[in-house]
């Protein structure tokens, strides 16, 4: 897990580790980890986990299984794409619950999947933080919040594309971001801790 202090308020901004990521992912089941791994997987911010469908889901025209999600962001910072439309990546795991809610008695494919307030799905995520801090003995989960999900989401998939303008012109396109300053001061955190370490191999300092 790293960390960094905000630098106008109290509190800290966080990135998950692999290892601490599987722990949220496994930590619920339901519509409750489908907001874990909307956030998490697919860059969405609480609120709008609260607004997907199975209508909102596309599969590829691909040879391999894949989809994505179209997310209308709401912009009340400046710092979205004034709500237009996006498509963001959309795992197979998460597309698998939207199609088991979306099956329940009742729903449509146009139903919200999850049916709650954001700050209901912000407290699902401290719920989760503070029975793993119990869990792991590691403190540092208090400081998790949900849009450090998103932080963590951005972080990993950038270094997984190897860093470069190309990469960052998606992943800001994925997320909805349009101020480059805003992306790099608040949510792209130092290389993770597994690359971190193959890097150190590579250049005989580990």
């Amino acid at each position: 897990m790293q960390m960094e202090p905000h630098d106008n308020k109290d509190g800290y901004r966080v990135w998950l580790g692999n290892a601490e990521c599987d722990l949220l992912r496994d930590h619920y089941s339901g519509k409750k980890k489908l907001a874990i791994l909307l956030m998490l997987d697919s860059g969405l911010r609480s609120e709008e986990t609260t607004r997907v469908s199975l209508a909102d889901v596309r599969q590829l025209d691909s040879e391999e299984e894949a989809y994505k999600l179209s997310v209308r962001g709401k912009d009340t910072t400046g710092e979205l794409d004034g709500g237009k439309w996006r498509e963001t990546p959309l795992s197979v795991e998460s597309c698998e619950i939207i199609e088991t809610l979306a099956s329940l008695k009742g729903q449509t494919r146009h139903s919200n999947s999850i049916d709650v307030s954001a700050r209901t799905v912000q407290k699902w995520v401290e719920d989760a933080r503070e029975e793993l801090a119990e869990t792991t003995g590691n403190n540092d989960w208090n400081e998790v919040s949900a849009h450090d999900l998103t932080r963590t989401w951005s972080t990993r998939t950038y270094y997984r594309l190897h860093a470069s303008d190309v990469a960052l012109s998606v992943i800001m396109s994925w997320g909805g971001w349009v101020k480059t300053k805003t992306f790099k001061e608040n949510y792209l955190g130092r290389e993770p801790d597994d690359l971190a370490a193959e890097m150190m191999e590579t250049a005989g300092l580990r």
